[in-house]
């Protein structure tokens, strides 16, 4: 039996801009209003207090990305400043104590970091620990929602995951001040709640909702990790030259080394496959956090496992502007629709509106959701609150949707019917055409570049037909060889090629805007295997969901394997597509798992949905 073959067998049988003064750490921040009660805590290194830290409140900078995060308390009330910011310090205990002294601007993104102190070995200026407070209310404070912080390694771990697509260390967290930057930053700073509880500084076992299962081994790992620098005498000391050396801002030795822990663990979430043998070896047996995985994990990625919320055989995920997922559920006729935080929207899983067997979901510049069925030969449009839209279902004059749908920048949406070798473009103005030959042959996977072109991968004839807004081809249409074997699914980056996932060619083909084959294609590194869907992160790195195996596969704009791809989580089972949100995180949707895995902070952040991306000219860029 071809693996053409099996996949059609397979798929039958699944039944306000914020304004910010300044931008150095030492800024004062507009605010309105003042906020300022009490906030209270303690500071530990493993179990041990550590005395006489310095606590700073800092809210990430909505300026520019790389800028520095903003002092939020008045040195005049704390009677402590220096180059970071105001602070106030830790008693023998540990314990810290914000009194009226900050106030901050609602819904900027706010945590805290504790550096140097004495952990009972003396003091250590190497140490540094963080915890995410979040969104500062709009009403009431900090204190209202977390009366208690503990700051420990745990927490740091949570904070330097959740932020890293916006962090570039320990006091430079920061974005653009674009609308979709400050929501990505937003669902960034809230997914360390979903990995760890600040009040008692552990790792979640689930998320706060019930139905993701956290990575709490691999966090305490992590943890132990930090622990061995931050109890020790200080950056000379063995623990933390082998912790600082190791965790440098690229992996390599030749990668400028942090100077505390917390810039480490941010480093570490940045190049979660380096070094990962002399990290995992650092924790002596007696390291305070517990339970930790038996043996060396591939990488230290996290990932976050969501169930439920009607999943069954997830096909697809599109990502809205407010960074909800959309998921096609091939074996339920529905709709399930997610926060960032994996919790199912009020009214999801939608099975309204003709919803039957669907295989794809895209998202339009209006955040209107569409669905191809293939189980009924309809489309299903969807406005952004999940009410059906006025005139959907529609029937398509092919009998088959079975393939994918892609959006353009002008609000085209074409689809492919691989059973029936034919492609349908709905016009944005209305009508739709039927298109046929120009070397259509099983056509799986289509996507449009940024001049309107349709790119149709040919699963059946090894190749690829372009064809303009109009549906005539172009010149060299259809183009094969370059390593086409298989074509499964197609994506077109920033620079407007195309990357082609081989699904039995384990490989990547990438052609250039006139179908010419960049220098290197076809690629095949990184642990690429029978690859069934390709994404872009906002700096053009490439995201693979390999359908065998376990493991995602990063590559750079270049094709290069990032260090330590495939990147590797026990939760992937059958992945089947891949996609990645504004806050950086990664998402695959696991077919024969029913479910999501999330992998925490991972990539840099992305503009979406991927219409928008379009239509702005940013596939690839931050936003």
């Amino acid at each position: 039996m071809t693996l053409r073959t099996l996949i059609f067998r397979i798929l039958a049988a699944l039944p306000l801009p914020l304004l910010l003064a300044g931008c150095s750490l030492n800024s004062a921040i507009s605010s309105l209003p003042a906020i300022g009660l009490s906030l209270h805590g303690n500071v530990h290194g493993g179990q041990q207090a550590i005395s006489g830290a310095h606590v700073y409140l800092l809210a990430a900078n909505a300026t520019a990305y790389g800028n520095s995060s903003i002092s939020l308390l008045n040195s005049g009330v704390t009677g402590f400043s220096d180059r970071v910011g105001a602070y106030v310090l830790t008693g023998t205990d540990g314990s810290w104590d914000i009194s009226s002294s900050y106030t901050c601007t609602p819904n900027t993104q706010v945590y805290l970091y504790a550096l140097g102190g004495d952990p009972g070995a003396g003091a250590n200026s190497a140490s540094g620990l963080m915890a995410v407070l979040g969104s500062c209310p709009n009403s009431g404070t900090f204190a209202t929602a977390v009366p208690f912080v503990s700051i420990n390694e745990v927490t740091t771990v949570a904070a330097a995951y959740a932020m890293s697509g916006f962090a570039v260390d320990a006091t430079h967290v920061a974005s653009s001040g674009s609308a979709l930057a400050l929501t990505g930053i937003a669902n960034a700073f809230a997914n360390a709640g979903n990995l760890v509880d600040v009040a008692s500084g552990s790792a979640r076992g689930s998320t706060p909702n019930g139905n993701g299962v956290v990575p709490a081994a691999q966090i305490n790992l992590l943890a132990n990790i930090a622990a061995e620098c931050i109890n020790s005498t200080g950056p000379s000391s063995g623990p933390c030259a082998a912790l600082l050396g190791a965790a440098t801002s690229d992996g390599t030795v030749s990668g400028t080394a942090p100077s505390d822990t917390a810039s480490a663990l941010i480093n570490i979430a940045h190049n979660p496959g380096a070094n990962v043998a002399a990290l995992f070896n650092l924790p002596s047996p007696a390291a305070p956090f517990a339970p930790t995985p038996a043996t060396q994990p591939n990488d230290f990625t996290l990932s976050v496992q969501f169930t439920g919320a009607s999943m069954h055989a997830p096909t697809s995920i599109a990502f809205d502007a407010s960074g909800n997922a959309w998921v096609t559920n091939h074996n339920s006729d529905t709709i399930t629709v997610m926060s960032s935080l994996g919790v199912p929207v009020s009214g999801s899983p939608f099975s309204k509106n003709g919803v039957s067997v669907p295989t794809q979901v895209a998202i339009d510049t209006q955040g209107h959701a569409w669905i191809a069925n293939s189980g009924s030969s309809t489309i299903s449009e969807f406005d952004n609150a999940g009410s059906a839209v006025s005139g959907f279902p529609f029937s398509l004059t092919s009998t088959d949707t079975g393939g994918s749908l892609a959006i353009g920048a002008t609000g085209d949406v074409w689809v492919a019917s691989p059973a029936t070798n034919d492609v349908t473009r709905l016009a944005s103005g209305g009508g739709s055409s039927l298109i046929t030959g120009n070397g259509i042959a099983s056509p799986f996977g289509i996507s449009i570049d940024q001049t309107g072109n349709a790119w149709i991968a040919n699963l059946g004839a090894n190749s690829i037909t372009v064809l303009d807004h109009t549906g005539t081809p172009l010149v060299n249409s259809p183009i094969s060889g370059n390593g086409l074997d298989q074509p499964v699914a197609v994506s077109i980056d920033g620079a407007g090629n195309a990357w082609i996932a081989n699904l039995r060619g384990n490989s990547l083909t990438v052609l250039d805007h006139t179908g010419a084959p960049i220098t290197g294609s076809p690629f095949s590194g990184g642990g690429i295997s029978v690859p069934i869907s390709t994404a872009f992160d906002g700096a053009g790195n490439v995201w693979v969901a390999n359908s065998a195996g376990n493991g995602v596969t990063e590559l750079t704009s270049t094709g290069r394997p990032v260090t330590g791809s495939p990147f590797v989580a026990a939760s992937l089972s059958s992945a089947y597509f891949v996609a990645v949100d504004g806050a950086g995180s990664v998402w695959i949707a696991n077919q024969s798992g029913d479910s999501l895995t999330e992998i925490i902070g991972s990539a840099v952040p992305a503009v979406t949905p991927i219409a928008a991306a379009l239509t702005s000219g940013t596939i690839g860029v931050r936003p």
